[in-house]
């Protein structure tokens, strides 16, 4: 309905699309909180290497599924660090992502 609903960005080259895709599922499609949205386990993958990297909290089972799918699976950093903003009816929550030393993000 031509609303803003959220605000977010990430550094990280390759890994700016994974880092803000997520965000944006999880706020949009799983209804998640900006803060929970930002903070989710993440996973990246990209042509090249041919390897998904997963970060160390991602539950097991879902990487048991990604190997029986034949992935090859690395635990890893995902980096990408996504500030966000949502707005909500309450106004605007700020959500720093934990994977930037020093970030802070603050909401009306």
């Amino acid at each position: 309905d031509d609303r803003v609903v959220l605000v977010t960005g990430a550094p990280g080259g390759s890994r700016i699309v994974t880092a803000v895709l997520e965000v944006i599922v999880n706020t949009v499609d799983f209804k998640q909180a900006i803060a929970d949205a930002v903070s989710a386990p993440r996973v990246h993958h990209q042509w090249q290497p041919d390897e998904v990297v997963v970060e160390k909290t991602l539950p097991a089972s879902i990487v048991r599924g990604l190997k029986a799918r034949g992935h090859d699976v690395r635990i890893g950093p995902v980096s990408g660090s996504a500030n966000s903003i949502a707005v909500t009816a309450r106004g605007l929550t700020g959500a720093a992502d934990r994977r930037a030393r020093g970030a802070t993000a603050e909401g009306f």
